[in-house]
């Protein structure tokens, strides 16, 4: 990739949204018992070997790097994909034994993802988890939940389920050191965001197109198309940044993990920012319960804090270097 996708990337790009409107549409979301991936999804998603895009062909990968990671959880956004996804491909680099991580590739075996929240520990994703999937800055451990006792908690999300455990288990079934698993989990979640910030924009482009008001479509107002060009020109900041960010990593260029940084924040901000002005522009039907502006927005809110929020990001940028 020269800084935008061509090629076979374009293709991976098509496969994962022709495949993600199939499997979880957004639409999903408005039915009960919609949250997370179940075990019928989760053996599609394997079978399709998205777990695997990034492992090692030896490993039972797809040999594939961080440019075709950024390409798949950009469509996973913009269906407001579930984290299991993304928990699920991290855990498989995780893990070591070979049995566990076939397990992990096709779906058998589910993972959440375990984020510490004060002395306790919020499990995101994959109700039906026996392991949970902890990741810091240097390193990341698996970790079997099986017989713990959880409490459900109501999440913002409709796409994610939350429970509460009291502390992680001791049972590790696999650990990792350095910074790799993070900085995939970061470009995954930045992906998603963007994936959210341009599905936002399509929402609106399209709804102005047919809204009218005063015997006009509404997109021929300044009020409607100036908040409309923000919005792309957010989504283009982004996605440009991401798209050097997951080349720096694919080339092990030292200030990768610098690049990665600043592409979060823009897609953090992107996110938030076109799901915020989506739902305005749309009015009152931009708040009902009905309508698909709200689950983005929700979903930015978690990815947002997830791998990076604004004020850890910000601190570490403000004393970063970058190669010339």
């Amino acid at each position: 990739m020269f800084l935008a996708p061509d090629g076979d990337e374009i293709e991976i790009t098509n496969a994962a949204a022709d495949f993600m409107a199939n499997a979880m549409p957004i639409e999903r979301l408005h039915a009960a018992d919609s949250a997370d991936m179940n075990a019928a999804l989760r053996q599609s998603v394997a079978e399709m070997g998205w777990f695997a895009l990034t492992l090692p062909e030896a490993d039972g990968g797809s040999g594939l790097g961080p440019v075709e990671h950024a390409l798949f959880f950009r469509e996973v956004g913009r269906m407001s994909g579930p984290i299991d996804v993304l928990t699920q491909c991290l855990a498989a680099m995780v893990a070591d034994d070979p049995q566990l991580r076939a397990a992990l590739l096709a779906g058998e075996r589910a993972v959440a993802l375990a984020v510490p929240s004060g002395s306790e520990t919020r499990l995101l994703g994959a109700r039906d988890a026996g392991c949970a999937l902890e990741v810091t800055q240097t390193g990341a451990r698996l970790v079997s939940i099986a017989g713990a006792q959880t409490v459900e908690r109501p999440a913002l999300a409709p796409a994610c389920s939350m429970r509460l455990l009291p502390h992680l288990p001791d049972a590790v079934l696999a650990t990792a050191t350095g910074a790799h698993v993070w900085q995939m989990g970061e470009l995954g979640t930045a992906a998603m965001l963007l994936g959210i910030a341009e599905a936002a924009l399509d929402l609106i482009v399209e709804y102005a197109k047919i809204r009218e008001t005063f015997g006009r479509k509404i997109g021929a107002y300044q009020a409607v198309r100036h908040p409309c060009a923000d919005m792309a020109l957010r989504a283009e900041t982004a996605r440009c940044q991401l798209w050097y960010a997951a080349a720096a990593l694919a080339e092990g260029r030292e200030d990768a993990g610098t690049h990665l940084d600043a592409a979060k924040h823009l897609c953090n901000q992107a996110a938030l920012m076109n799901t915020d002005a989506d739902i305005q522009l749309h009015g009152g039907i931009g708040v009902t319960d009905e309508h698909n502006a709200h689950l983005l927005l929700k979903q930015a809110m978690l990815l947002g804090k997830l791998f990076g929020g604004k004020r850890a990001l910000l601190g570490q940028l403000l004393t970063a270097q970058v190669q010339d």
